[in-house]
């Protein structure tokens, strides 16, 4: 997926990437095992295109279940404080297990080079079951008094993404 941005620094490109296949630990493996997840954001310098930060993470499950996935629905180009910089959020999870397990949960909002972050679990609800799962943890500095229009924005986005309903 790739999305246009414009704001009083220029234009830019968000791309995200999904890469899957065997582990490197099994690489004759037919199941996939090794899920990559890769975000650049690319700003315009006259013809040309600089990489002005990026995101990676992964998964590698060798013999296990594994998923990564972006909450596309959910990605998200903003200017909450107003200052004509764009704020981009990038949602995702990650999944490495067997059996009714939570997945990982991350919703990284970042402006230019300022990164924050929320961390946690999937709330799993089943069917006639207690739930479970659900917790989260804040980047120290998404707390700051600062942020706080990012970290209502982010809780938002956190609260579309995390809940796991099964059937």
């Amino acid at each position: 997926m790739a999305r246009r941005v414009r704001d009083k620094e220029g234009e830019h490109v968000l791309v995200l990437n999904r890469k899957a296949g065997p582990s490197p630990a099994k690489p004759k493996s037919r199941r996939v095992e090794h899920i990559e997840l890769d975000v650049a954001y690319y700003s315009r310098q006259g013809s040309a295109w600089k990489a002005e930060w990026s995101l990676h993470d992964f998964v590698d499950c060798p013999g296990l279940d594994s998923a990564a996935e972006f909450f596309i629905p959910n990605v998200g180009i903003t200017d909450l404080n107003g200052d004509g910089k764009a704020e981009v959020t990038i949602p995702y999870k990650l999944f490495c297990g067997g059996g009714v397990d939570s997945y990982t949960v991350k919703v990284i909002l970042r402006e230019g080079t300022l990164k924050l972050a929320i961390r946690g679990d999937s709330l799993v609800k089943l069917p006639g079951q207690e739930s479970f799962g659900g917790e989260h943890q804040y980047d120290k500095t998404l707390l700051a008094p600062t942020y706080a229009l990012y970290k209502q924005h982010m809780d938002k986005v956190w609260d579309a993404v995390s809940i796991d309903v099964r059937k």
